[in-house]
């Protein structure tokens, strides 16, 4: 999936908010039919849309110059995450994936009770799995140079379970040591099992 908007995808956004507004809906409906339109989470558009915003108000020509309007809403204060949030965020739920919790559980925990907050998180964190391997591979990196044990979201294993190519390995230096009886016994029990 693209990470880019194009300036045509960030005009039909904010045509859409503007539509929504003068229907007297909220912004979700834009944010909604946004993402139907170009592929991409509710939650991206939604990021997307005030990190614009922000940007047309500290620029108000820059929005003038590609002829995007923006509305005047009511919203509450976007809340960004920022690098050292992330990190800690990713790092706590595969390391406690890696203990058996589940990702509700575990955001749960680091919520303390705050719904709004968990939800904000399992977002974050679904979003990075899926839209951000890159980065999420870089804290694996990390916590498996620290010697940490983790869970790996696109294998679904332990990072302390061998993997499927570990796996063929360690069969391809088990038959390399066996002797020509063994290997032909081997290869009458891969027979039967087949």
């Amino acid at each position: 999936m693209q990470n880019n908007w194009t300036i045509q995808q960030t005009k039909e956004l904010f045509d859409l908010v503007k539509q929504t507004s003068d229907e007297g809906k909220g912004l979700f409906s834009a944010f909604e039919k946004m993402a139907e339109n170009c592929g991409r989470s509710i939650n991206s558009v939604r990021n997307y849309y005030y990190s614009q915003l922000k940007m047309f108000e500290l620029v108000p020509s820059l929005a003038d110059d590609l002829g995007i309007v923006t509305v005047k809403t009511k919203r509450e204060e976007f809340e960004l995450f920022d690098e050292e949030e992330i990190v800690s965020l990713i790092r706590t739920v595969l390391t406690g994936k890696a203990l058996g919790k589940s990702v509700r559980s575990i955001i749960s925990e680091m919520a303390n009770g705050d719904a709004k907050l968990a939800l904000r998180l399992q977002n974050k964190y679904r979003s990075m799995t899926a839209h951000h391997k890159p980065k999420v591979m870089s804290i694996m990196n990390a916590l498996a140079s620290e010697g940490i044990v983790y869970y790996n979201p696109y294998t679904k294993q332990r990072s302390d379970a061998p993997d499927s190519e570990d796996k063929l390995s360690r069969l391809n230096e088990y038959i390399a040591g066996l002797d020509a009886a063994e290997v032909g016994s081997f290869l009458n029990l891969i027979k039967k099992l087949i």
